[in-house]
């Protein structure tokens, strides 16, 4: 039996009832990419936990089957990867922290981020999208707006770590996630920029009691960073489900 590969529509696309009407880029997915004729299923998520089976009717039109639903709830703790804009990068780090299983991404700007720095708010959107659907999650990450570092560690959103260097006494990531990690807060691992932490930014962290952590004895580029983060993230939560 051949795979059946996933598309991924809005919510309130699939709650208006009937058949659902395909935009361009959506049909060329299907037609072109997945090599799906009229008469074919695919499978269809909304981002947020459901997944139906759709048969396409016509070359725009695809009819969702209601009785073949599969509702799945949210991965707990919800893990988040808050990275600094870099200058190349960026659209590699969103992609694998989709795929990894992160749910919240937040890019900040940071003092040391350099004018060139990447901010391709739609790209990255793009990006989300794709990965969803090519690793099968059921739930779609939530891709925020960019943010001044000061501006977010203002927000008051559960438990932070922050990737330092050249410090010894800070616990490695999954030393201080398997001895005192909350499995029951959101949890934020913050990447800096790849010119380091200002001596401002520095104290900023400290005074939102952001726990330092270190991701390995090498100095890593904050895209490797994020990466390597992102999996020792995962592996935590997936060892709390499985435990």
């Amino acid at each position: 039996m051949a795979e059946r590969r996933r598309l991924l529509l809005t919510p309130d696309r699939l709650m208006a009832g009937g058949p659902v009407l395909l935009n361009t880029e959506e049909q060329h997915y299907l037609r072109r990419v997945l090599r799906l004729r009229c008469g074919g299923r695919v499978d269809v998520t909304d981002g947020c936990g459901r997944l139906s089976v759709a048969t396409l009717l016509e070359s725009n039109l695809l009819e969702i089957d209601p009785t073949a639903v599969h509702i799945e709830a949210p991965p707990q703790p919800q893990l988040g990867l808050a990275v600094a804009l870099m200058r190349r990068g960026m659209d590699e780090v969103i992609r694998m922290a989709c795929e990894l299983g992160i749910d919240r991404i937040q890019p900040i700007r940071c003092e040391r981020c350099v004018p060139q720095a990447e901010h391709r708010p739609e790209r990255w959107a793009s990006i989300v999208r794709e990965a969803v659907e090519q690793c099968e999650r059921l739930w779609m990450p939530q891709l925020l707006a960019v943010e001044e570092l000061s501006q977010w560690m203002g927000d008051d959103q559960g438990q932070r770590l922050v990737g330092v260097t050249r410090e010894i006494e800070p616990p490695a990531l999954n030393q201080w996630l398997i001895q005192k990690g909350d499995p029951l807060q959101l949890t934020w691992l913050v990447i800096g920029p790849e010119g380091g932490w200002t001596t401002a930014e520095k104290r900023l962290l400290t005074e939102a009691s952001v726990h330092p952590i270190q991701l390995g004895s090498s100095i890593l580029r904050s895209s490797t960073a994020a990466v390597a983060g992102a999996v020792e993230l995962v592996r935590w939560r997936d060892g709390l489900i499985s435990s």
